[in-house]
């Protein structure tokens, strides 16, 4: 049986991204399950966790101020911190992405920058439809972490589609991937077989086997604890 992977939905879905997202689950082995704050979510069951991206976590989450110009999904973000939790107690292995990462960077106690481009030199990234499919910007990863033995590379190119970033790593978590500029790109738990977070969109670069790879060991840890149980 393949593994349920729970993949967190916005309140009013983006199709798109929640089609990559269950693509990449399926091409990795696994079975997406989607948890949305509109049907009952602390009942299911799932193996796996994949929170993944969209709007900006709400502020108070990490001790700052709410803006009016920006949006925010509170409802998702409750959604999101009772999964985190339950995983935590769990043990259940957990891909974060994006937004997903900053979230499991604040649930272990860490904060955020509201604005990346004012918190590092040469972090205006370009942005636009066309810019978030093509552009590309290398990190480095930590020779050693379980990120860097999975993707058997120093350094990678990812895309860039965040306007946020990771500031103080949360308790437990260990910054493994960063852009010359310094930009947190990939945060885990190395106490766990596998807890990850990365501030890129792998999801949108399935069609490189290293991205995939990435989907594929989140469902064969799940794979794992569901046959050792």
């Amino acid at each position: 049986m393949r593994p349920l992977i729970g993949i967190t939905s916005p309140t009013n879905a983006d199709p798109f991204a929640m089609l990559c997202l269950a693509l990449a689950v399926r091409l990795g082995g696994g079975k997406p399950v989607k948890l949305s704050a509109k049907r009952p979510y602390r009942e299911m069951h799932v193996d796996g966790l994949l929170l993944g991206g969209g709007v900006d976590i709400f502020p108070e989450l990490y001790q700052e101020t709410a803006r009016e110009d920006r949006r925010y999904d509170r409802l998702r973000d409750e959604l999101e911190v009772y999964w985190l939790k339950l995983a935590q107690e769990k043990r259940l292995p957990v891909l974060a992405i994006c937004r997903g990462a900053q979230l499991m960077n604040v649930v272990h106690g860490g904060n955020l920058h509201m604005e990346v481009k004012s918190a590092y030199e040469d972090a205006d990234y370009p942005s636009g439809v066309w810019a978030a499919t093509f552009f590309r910007k290398p990190i480095k990863l930590t020779t050693g972490s379980k990120f860097q033995r999975l993707m058997d590379t120093d350094e990678l190119m990812v895309n860039s589609i965040h306007k946020q970033a990771i500031a103080n790593v949360g308790e437990g978590l260990t910054a493994v991937a960063r852009e010359p500029n310094g930009v947190i790109q990939a945060i885990e738990d190395e106490s766990r077989p596998f807890y990850l977070g990365v501030q890129f969109h792998p999801e949108f670069l399935i069609y490189q086997e290293r991205y995939r790879r990435i989907f594929k060991a989140l469902v064969q840890a799940a794979k794992a604890d569901t046959d050792s149980q």
